[in-house]
């Protein structure tokens, strides 16, 4: 057996759900990056240092409504990810891409860490100087301690056939989503509550290992919030796809 030679996420820069276009987001790889920002704001010219600041709100909390994907260059070749608005009404936002060539050992998770060094979660700590953890950890009254960044993955990906979505991921979606460990999608379905990325707190899990040595892919959907309470600064969670292979 051996392990995956390509494993990526893609995210969809095309029109709609209807009519997507996945782009290579390459994990690990410099200038590749999404870029979140207020509706509007974005654009595909400008370097990451000088990206648009979000205000985040006097009180309460607010989705974080627009998402940019930059294909290793910092300053210029940027793309909308059209699906992304930071709701529950999208189904072809984003994929994880396997190939043919790796066999899974396990089930395969779904999360979001402050680094990528994929240090342990603090549940509703933010830090001192905002970074990664301030997204990650959440904040008590903000998100009941769950993370700012929730996600809904659909099916089992592949297992015996290609599961793919066509209909929104709808479902439960609140700043306060999240549950204790795993959970894990019903096989051709989304999950009924969005799940809080929050490390190996709070994550997303494969019902099944996927089928050796067949291509794949896993369909999701993200959201991203900012609250009151949440430290500022230059934020950069790292979202990832974690997996054993024999």
């Amino acid at each position: 057996m051996s392990d995956f030679t390509t494993l990526k996420f893609q995210f969809n820069t095309g029109t709609s759900d209807a009519s997507p276009t996945f782009t290579d987001v390459l994990a690990a790889t410099a200038n590749y990056e999404l870029r979140l920002c207020s509706a509007g704001a974005g654009n595909g010219t400008t370097a990451s240092a000088s990206w648009f600041t979000i205000l985040k709100p006097t009180s309460g909390t607010a989705v974080i409504p627009e998402m940019w994907a930059y294909l290793g260059s910092d300053a210029s070749g940027g793309l909308k990810v059209t699906t992304y608005d930071g709701t529950s009404a999208h189904y072809k936002q984003f994929l994880i891409s396997w190939d043919n060539l790796g066999t899974f050992a396990s089930a395969p998770i779904f999360s979001a860490w402050a680094t990528t060094a994929l240090p342990a979660a603090s549940p509703g700590s933010q830090p001192g100087t905002g970074d990664g953890t301030s997204f990650i950890n959440g904040h008590a009254t903000d998100t009941s301690s769950t993370s700012y960044i929730k996600a809904n993955l659909y099916g089992y990906g592949y297992s015996g056939s290609q599961q793919t979505p066509a209909s929104n991921a709808a479902g439960t979606l609140a700043v306060t989503s999240g549950t204790g460990g795993a959970v894990s999608p019903a096989t051709g379905a989304w999950l009924a509550t969005w799940q809080s990325l929050q490390a190996a707190t709070q994550y997303i899990q494969d019902s099944v290992t996927p089928t050796a040595v067949t291509a794949g892919l896993w369909y999701g959907v993200l959201a991203f919030y900012t609250g009151v309470n949440m430290m500022g600064g230059t934020c950069l969670p790292q979202l990832g796809f974690q997996y054993t292979w024999v």
